[in-house]
């Protein structure tokens, strides 16, 4: 019987961070690169970048 309290514990506990913890991940890993990638000065730094960084790999343009 403590055990399963310790589950419901724990549960109830961290059960009101998971939903906000998710959010701030998809945000940080999905989200806000893509939102970077819109901005035009941050394309023309991937391009100089990519053309400072040559990658030579055989079968990729």
């Amino acid at each position: 019987m403590s055990e399963e309290k310790k589950e419901k514990g724990f549960l109830k506990r961290f059960g009101k961070w998971a939903p906000i913890l998710g959010g701030a991940w998809i945000f940080i890993n999905i989200v806000a690169p893509l939102a970077l990638l819109r901005i035009p000065a941050v394309q023309k730094y991937l391009v100089a970048l990519e053309d400072k960084l040559s990658f030579d790999l055989p079968g990729i343009g």
